[in-house]
């Protein structure tokens, strides 16, 4: 697992928006010449995907972009964060780039995130 840990300045879980979380697809389906298609598994283990926001302060916000830019390389390396449904530390890493919605002096951050599986 890596060393790199969610900024303890920001909020630590992601608030996911309704239902989204799901596991990425492992199955490999193989159409048959003659019968039903054959189907495997891909991979031994595969991620998780978590769509969801948190709310920032400005001073928060400027964290999480050095953060993201300077500690992650634009979001490329993995990181340790509390898992938003078991609330254990997991391993994830940004699918891609997070947006931001200013919200009366407050931002909210909308972040993709997989779920990286040992």
């Amino acid at each position: 697992m890596t060393n790199i840990m969610w900024p303890a300045t920001l909020p630590p879980v992601l608030r996911l928006d309704g239902q989204k979380a799901r596991k990425k697809s492992n199955v490999i389906r193989t159409e048959m010449d003659a019968g039903p298609a054959k189907a495997r598994r891909r991979y031994t283990v595969t991620e998780k995907l978590f769509e969801g926001s948190i709310i920032l302060t400005e001073s928060q916000r400027e964290i999480l972009e050095n953060w993201y830019q300077n500690t992650l390389g634009d979001g490329t390396l993995r990181f340790v964060m509390k898992d938003p449904q078991t609330l254990e530390p997991a391993e994830f890493r940004f699918t891609e780039d997070y947006e931001e919605d200013s919200l009366d002096g407050l931002w909210q951050i909308s972040i993709k995130l997989e779920k990286l599986n040992a």
